[in-house]
C-alpha cells in the first residue's frame, strides 16, 4: 500500500493570468476562484507540474503530485555551466544559502567558520569599516593581487553589495579545473552569486525587518589618574630621574579636588556608549506567467556608532546609510528564446568627523593619560596639551565637522538565450551586454575650536589659561571621481546524454573595458587610457555510466598590461574523476556508503594584475618637470620608470586532488581536498644589478616565485528523529601556509637573514632570553649598549651570530605573518520542532601570532613609552607583573624573571621595545560567533485573515564570547593594542512577512 502524502506550500495559479493564485496550507487545502475552461497549474519544487482543466462547476478537485526524479539531481554552479553533482571534478564549495540569510553586516562577514577554503578576517566593528577580508586558500603570492574574483549573476562585484536574501546559489571555485574559463580573472578563486529569478505563478511578496543592538564590550582598561601618576613616578626613578608627581600632587589626585589641573579622565567613557543600534529593511516581490517572470528587491541599512557626540555646530553622528536594489526580469519571446534585463545598484553614505579617519579617536585614547587635560574647563573652553598642542578625542569628535562619502553604483545588463532542438539538442547560445558605472562624492565640513592650555592656578585660584589653537573658520573641499565598465560576453554550452555516455563542451568569450577618473594624473595622461581584456575559453567534459569522468578546460586571455606580443596567455586544465559508487557491486556489498567520488585537477591560470596601481609597466616614463642644474631655468627631463621590456604573466600551477563520501542513506556526508599552487613570474623589483650600469630608477621583472599548500574540508550529518523533530551537526576547517621560493635581494651575510625559503609576510625580531637580573649579568652578556643604557630588569637578547654584539644581524624570523591565520575552522548545529529552529556556531582561527611591542603600536602597552603621553593598561599595575628592582620595592621577589613587563622606564626604551618573542603572544581564539532561535507562523487562521502566507521569527546573538589568550583586546584586532574600533556583540530581531 502507497503511503497518501499531503504537501503543504504547493504554488497554484491560474495559467496566463500573472499574479492570481494561491498556496495549500499545512493540510494539502487551497482556494481558489477559476472560471469554467481555465487551466489551473500546481507547482512545487522536486514534483512534476500538473496542469487541470475546469471543465465543470465543482467546490473538491484533487490533484496528485508525482516526484520529478530528474530535478532532484542536485545541480552545481561549476562556472558558467551547471552539472550534476555527480559529475563535478573541480574543487567546489556550495553554500546553503538558507545559512546566509543570518542577520550580518554583509555577505563577506558569514563566510568564515562556515565555508570550507575561505579565510577571513574583521579589523574594525565601526559602521562602514566592519566589512570582513577574505581569501580563497589563503595568500598564494606576494605580487599586487591576492584577492578572489566574485561574479554575482556571471559579473563582477562585490559581496557586500549582495543581500543575502537576493542569493539563490552561492558556490566557491577553488582549483584550476573549476576556475580556468575564467583566464587572468581566476587565479585566486572564484566567488559565484546566482541571484533569484522569477517564477509562474501567484505573486509572492517578502518583508523583513531586522533591528540590531550593538554592544562594545571588551574594551581596553587603563588606569585611573592616582595609580597612573604613582607608576608614573616609580618609572621615574627606575630612569634615574626625580618623581613626576609631589606627595601634595598625589593626595589633590587621590581627592580629586582639581579637576581641571589634576583630572582624573577615562577617554573611552567619554567618547564611547557602549551600545549602538542598526536597522535593516527589505521587500521583494516575485512572480510571472508563461510570457514573463520577474523578481525585484529594494533594501535599506542604517548603521550609528558607539561615540558619544554632542551638540554641536558643524556636526553629524558617525553612520553608516546603504541602500540596495536589484531587478531581475525574464521575457519568453518563443519557447526557445529568452530575453534577460537586469538592474543592479546601490547607494551609501558614510559620515566620519572631520578628521576622516575614526582611528586617530583610539590612536588618542592609546596616548593621552588620564591627568592630561580635562574633558573641558570649567567655563566650557577645550583644552591642548604638550608640545604639539594635542586635542582629545572629544574634541576631535564633536567640535571638527564632519566628512561625508557618498558612493552609488548602477549596473545595467541584458542578455538573449536561445535553446537549439533538432540536430543540435542540448545547445544553447547566450549573448549579453553590460555598462556598470560607479561614482563617488567626498566632501568635508572643518572647523577648528579655540583650544587653551592651563598652566595653573592664580593667588585667587583662578585657572591660568592660555589660547594655543586658534579657531579656524569653516572651511568646505570636495571630490568626485567616476569609474565605468563596459562588458560583453557570447557563450555556446552543449551538453546531451547518449546511454551511458554524457558529453559536455562549452565555448565562451568574454571582452571588457575600464575607466577611472583617477588613472589621468600624471604621465601625460597615459594612464587615463582604459585598460581592456579579453578572453576565449572552453571546456570539453566527458562522462561514462556516472562513474568516470574527464574535463579539459583552458583560457586564452589577453590583457592591455602586456606589450605587444605578449598580451596573450594559453592557461590549460585537466581534472579527472571516478565514483565506484555507481557500480553495482559497491552498491549491494557496501550499503551504507551512498556516495564516494575520488576526483584529482592540475591546471594554470594567470595573474595580470602584477603591478599594483601602475599602469602600462612596461613603458619607459620620461618626465619633463625635474628639477635643472648650473645656472638652466626651464624645467629639466629625468626618467620616472624603466620599462620591463620582457614582462610576463604571473603563472599559477595548481594541484588539486579530493574525495568527496556520503553514508547512511546521505545523512553524513564529508569532503577533503588538498591542494598546492605554486607560483611563478612574480612581478617584482630588481635588486642585484650593479650600480655601474648607470639606472636612473630600478627596474622590475618577472623573477619571482612562491608556493602554497594545504587542505579544506567539511563534514556533515543529519538524523531525522520523526517527522516532528530533526537535528543536524556541521564542522569544516581551512590550513594553508606559502613559501617563497625565490625573492630578488642582495647577498647577505647569514641565510637567516633572507627572505627566499620563508613563508610570505614572515615576521622578524630578537629572541628574548628573559630579563637582566644583575649587573654582573649585563656585563658578561653580548654587548647591547646599542640600544641606550642597558640596566637590570631589561630585555636580554640571543646574540645568534656569536660575535658578542646585538644588532640587526641578529633577528632571526620569529613567526608567521602578523594577521592571517594559517588554520580557520568552524562547528555548528540545529535542532528543529515542528516550526521552532534553535542553532548555534563556533567560530575559530589557529596557528597566528600577535605582539604587543615592536610593531609601532608600543605606546597601546608599553608603559611610559612616550614619557608624558600614553595611557598605561592596567595590567601594568599588579606588582607581579613587572620587575621591580628590590632597591625600590625592598623585597627580592619582585624581581620577577618571568614578568609580563620589564622595568619601567620613563620615555623611549629602544632596549625594551625592540620586536623580539618577548612580547610575542598566540592570536589563536575560539569564539561562539552565533546563536539562533527561529519560529515559523503558518498554521493559525488569524495569519491567513491577514493576507500572509507565513510570519518568520528570528533571534540572533553574535560574538557572545571568546576563548583565547589574548584577554585584552579581541583577538582579531590584538596587533592594534586597543587602537582600532572593537568587534561589538550584537543581539538581533528579525521578522518575515511571507505574502
Amino acid at each position: 500500500m502507497k503511503k497518501r502524502l499531503i504537501y503543504a506550500g504547493v504554488s497554484i495559479y491560474i495559467k496566463n493570468a500573472p499574479g492570481v493564485g494561491t498556496t495549500t496550507n499545512v493540510d494539502g487545502e487551497f482556494s481558489l476562484r477559476v472560471a469554467r475552461d481555465e487551466t489551473v497549474v500546481f507547482q512545487m519544487v522536486g514534483m512534476l507540474v500538473v496542469e487541470q482543466r475546469i471543465e465543470k462547476s465543482s467546490d473538491e478537485l484533487e490533484i496528485v503530485l508525482k516526484e520529478d526524479t530528474q530535478q532532484l539531481e542536485e545541480v552545481v554552479i561549476t562556472g558558467l555551466t551547471a552539472q550534476k553533482k555527480v559529475s563535478v571534478v573541480g574543487a567546489i564549495t556550495s553554500v546553503d544559502v538558507e545559512e546566509l540569510k543570518t542577520p550580518g553586516v554583509s555577505l563577506n562577514n558569514m563566510l568564515a567558520g562556515r565555508v570550507a577554503g575561505v579565510m577571513a578576517m574583521t579589523l574594525s566593528g565601526e559602521p562602514g569599516k566592519n566589512i570582513s577580508n577574505f581569501w580563497i586558500r589563503g595568500i598564494g603570492t606576494f605580487g599586487a593581487n591576492a584577492g578572489a574574483l566574485v561574479l554575482i549573476d556571471g559579473l563582477e562585484g562585490r559581496l557586500q553589495d549582495v543581500d543575502p536574501d537576493d542569493v539563490a546559489s552561492f558556490q566557491i571555485l577553488k582549483d584550476a579545473a573549476a576556475t580556468a574559463v575564467y583566464g587572468v580573472r581566476g587565479a585566486n578563486g572564484v566567488v559565484i552569486i546566482t541571484t533569484k529569478r522569477g517564477s509562474a505563478g501567484r505573486l509572492q511578496i517578502t518583508g523583513r525587518a531586522t533591528v540590531q543592538v550593538n554592544q562594545l564590550k571588551r574594551l581596553p582598561e587603563y588606569l585611573g589618574a592616582y595609580d597612573y601618576a604613582k607608576l608614573a613616578n616609580e618609572a621615574r626613578a627606575m630612569s634615574g630621574d626625580p618623581d613626576l608627581y609631589t606627595r601634595l600632587e598625589l593626595d589633590v589626585i587621590q581627592s580629586g579636588l582639581d579637576p581641571e589641573l589634576y583630572p582624573d579622565v577615562n577617554w573611552i567613557d567619554e567618547i564611547i556608549k557602549k551600545t549602538s543600534m542598526q536597522q535593516r529593511y527589505y521587500v521583494s516581490a516575485r512572480g510571472g506567467g508563461d510570457l514573463a517572470n520577474y523578481f525585484v528587491s529594494v533594501g535599506t541599512q542604517q548603521e550609528y556608532a558607539a561615540y558619544k557626540q554632542e551638540e554641536a555646530k558643524f556636526k553629524r553622528p558617525v553612520a553608516y546609510n546603504k541602500m540596495t536594489y536589484r531587478a531581475n526580469i525574464e521575457m519568453n519571446l518563443t519557447p526557445l528564446t529568452k530575453l534577460y534585463f537586469g538592474v543592479d545598484g546601490n547607494l551609501t553614505d558614510h559620515t566620519l568627523p572631520g578628521s576622516e579617519n575614526t582611528n586617530t579617536l583610539w590612536s588618542a585614547v592609546r596616548s593621552l593619560t588620564p591627568l592630561m587635560f580635562p574633558k573641558q574647563y570649567a567655563d566650557g573652553t577645550l583644552p591642548t596639551y604638550g608640545t604639539y598642542d594635542l586635542s582629545s578625542p572629544y574634541t576631535t569628535l564633536n567640535y571638527t565637522g564632519y566628512t561625508k562619502n557618498n558612493n552609488s553604483r548602477n549596473m545595467i545588463t541584458m542578455s538573449l538565450t536561445q535553446e537549439v532542438k533538432g540536430f543540435f539538442e542540448g545547445l544553447t547560445l547566450t549573448a549579453q551586454v553590460m555598462a556598470d558605472y560607479q561614482s563617488y562624492f567626498y566632501e568635508y565640513r572643518r572647523v577648528w575650536p579655540n583650544m587653551y592650555r592651563a598652566t595653573g592656578r592664580d593667588a585667587r585660584g583662578n585657572l591660568i589659561k592660555s589660547l594655543r589653537i586658534r579657531e579656524s573658520t569653516l572651511a568646505y573641499g570636495n571630490d568626485s571621481d567616476l569609474w565605468r565598465k563596459y562588458y560583453g560576453e557570447a557563450k555556446a554550452n552543449w551538453t546531451r546524454s547518449f546511454d551511458l555516455h554524457d558529453v559536455g563542451a562549452l565555448l565562451y568569450y568574454y571582452m571588457e573595458d575600464v575607466q577611472d577618473t583617477r588613472w589621468g594624473f600624471g604621465n601625460l595622461g597615459i594612464n587615463a587610457i582604459p585598460a581592456r581584456r579579453q578572453n576565449v575559453s572552453g571546456r570539453l567534459s566527458y562522462g561514462y555510466n556516472n562513474a568516470y569522468f574527464v574535463d579539459w578546460n583552458f583560457g586564452y586571455t589577453g590583457s592591455s598590461q602586456f606589450q605587444k606580443g605578449q598580451r596573450f596567455g594559453f592557461f590549460p586544465s585537466l581534472a579527472l574523476g571516478w565514483v565506484p559508487t555507481s557500480y553495482e557491486w559497491v552498491q549491494n556489498n557496501i550499503p551504507f556508503l551512498s556516495f564516494l567520488k575520488i576526483r584529482g585537477s592540475y591546471g594554470l591560470a594567470g595573474n595580470d594584475q602584477i603591478s599594483g596601481a601602475t599602469r602600462f609597466p612596461y613603458l619607459t616614463l620620461i618626465s619633463n618637470r625635474a628639477s635643472s642644474y648650473w645656472g638652466y631655468r626651464g624645467d629639466g627631463i629625468v626618467e620616472q620608470q624603466q620599462g620591463a621590456d620582457n614582462l610576463k604573466w604571473e603563472v599559477a600551477k595548481k594541484a588539486n586532488m579530493g574525495i568527496e563520501a556520503n553514508f547512511l542513506n546521505d545523512n553524513l556526508k564529508f569532503v577533503v581536498d588538498v591542494f598546492r599552487d605554486q607560483r611563478d613570474n612574480i612581478f617584482m623589483t630588481r635588486v642585484t644589478l650593479p650600480d655601474y650600469l648607470g639606472l636612473v630608477t630600478v627596474p622590475m621583472s618577472n623573477v619571482g616565485s612562491m608556493h602554497s599548500f594545504g587542505s579544506d574540508g567539511n563534514v556533515s550529518y543529519f538524523h531525522a528523529i520523526n517527522n516532528d523533530m530533526d537535528f543536524s551537526v556541521r564542522a569544516n576547517y581551512t590550513f594553508s601556509q606559502n613559501i617563497i621560493d625565490y625573492y630578488e635581494e642582495n647577498k647577505l651575510p647569514y641565510d637567516y637573514m633572507s627572505v627566499t625559503g620563508k613563508p610570505y609576510g614572515i615576521i622578524r625580531g630578537y629572541i628574548s632570553e628573559g630579563l637582566f637580573k644583575d649587573r654582573e649579568e649585563i656585563e658578561t652578556s653580548a654587548d647591547q649598549s646599542g640600544f641606550g643604557i642597558v640596566r637590570p630588569g631589561d630585555i636580554k637578547y640571543r646574540d645568534v651570530n656569536g660575535d658578542g654584539i646585538i644588532n640587526s644581524d641578529d633577528r632571526v624570523p620569529l613567526s608567521y605573518g602578523n594577521q592571517l591565520p594559517r588554520l580557520m575552522y568552524g562547528m555548528g548545529a540545529d535542532f528543529r520542532y515542528k516550526h521552532l529552529t534553535v542553532g548555534f556556531l563556533f567560530k575559530g582561527a589557529a596557528k597566528v601570532n600577535y605582539y604587543r611591542a615592536g610593531l609601532g603600536n608600543d605606546a597601546g602597552w608599553i608603559p611610559f613609552y612616550n614619557g608624558e603621553l600614553g595611557n598605561v593598561i592596567k595590567l601594568a599595575n599588579n606588582p607581579a607583573n613587572r620587575w621591580t628592582p628590590a632597591w625600590y620595592s625592598g623585597t627580592t621577589e619582585t624581581e620577577n624573571p618571568n614578568a609580563e613587563f620589564p622595568r619601567l622606564s620613563y620615555g623611549g626604551n629602544s632596549n625594551n621595545s625592540q620586536l623580539s618573542t618577548f612580547w610575542k603572544r598566540d592570536g589563536s581564539y575560539l569564539r561562539l560567533q552565533e546563536v539562533s532561535v527561529r519560529y515559523k507562523v503558518d498554521n493559525y487562521p488569524w495569519v491567513r485573515l491577514l493576507g500572509l502566507q507565513s510570519i518568520d521569527l528570528e533571534f540572533v546573538a553574535n560574538n557572545l564570547f571568546t576563548i583565547d589568550k589574548v584577554k585584552y583586546f579581541d583577538p582579531e584586532q590584538a596587533t592594534y593594542n586597543g587602537g582600532a574600533y572593537p568587534l561589538p556583540t550584537s543581539y538581533t530581531f528579525q521578522v518575515y512577512l511571507n505574502f
